[in-house]
């Protein structure tokens, strides 16, 4: 695995965010499981939705490999989650030079380390209920699936990580 380091973006940064997005978007429909169009990967499009420091973009050996963007409210696909009660993940995307090199893998461990260092009990995230590898990835990553619901075209899997419990755990060892 290549020396990968995780930095949250600056606005000098929005070109490296849509370009990885984008080679994402172009690998996907070339293999004939399109996911999302150059205009949606676009940063006048994902500004309406998110904030630049909301991405992190993943370096493996200095080099722009992966992104993802991560919110503490997402009413759209969590009506139900109050604001700062869980973590979610959103555009997970490697390109595809790099794909099998542990950068998703990185992304992931970065995720959970982001809500256990926020205080967060759940992280989680949702995605196509078709894609089945992406749905492994997940479920190797700890996450449990909870329901599976239609949203418009989208057939959309929604999945749960419960992240260990450090207050407990400081508080238990305090009592010792």
């Amino acid at each position: 695995m290549n020396k990968v380091t995780i930095h949250q973006a600056q606005e000098s940064d929005i070109h490296i965010i849509e370009k990885i997005l984008l080679n994402t978007a172009k690998w996907v429909s070339e293999i004939g499981k399109p996911l999302w169009s150059a205009e949606n990967v676009a940063w006048e499009k994902l500004s309406k939705n998110y904030q630049t420091g909301d991405f992190y973009i993943a370096y493996a050996d200095g080099i722009p490999s992966g992104c993802m963007a991560l919110i503490d409210y997402d009413p759209l696909f969590w009506p139900d989650v109050k604001k700062g009660e869980s973590l979610y993940i959103h555009k997970l995307s490697v390109i595809k030079s790099a794909r099998k090199t542990g950068i998703a893998d990185a992304l992931m461990d970065f995720f959970k380390a982001q809500g256990t260092n926020r205080g967060i009990k759940t992280i989680r995230l949702d995605t196509d209920a078709l894609r089945s590898k992406t749905r492994a990835f997940y479920e190797w990553h700890g996450f449990e699936f909870v329901k599976e619901k239609v949203m418009g075209t989208f057939h959309v899997a929604f999945y749960v990580y419960n992240l260990p419990d450090t207050e407990g755990r400081i508080k238990m060892r305090r009592d010792l």
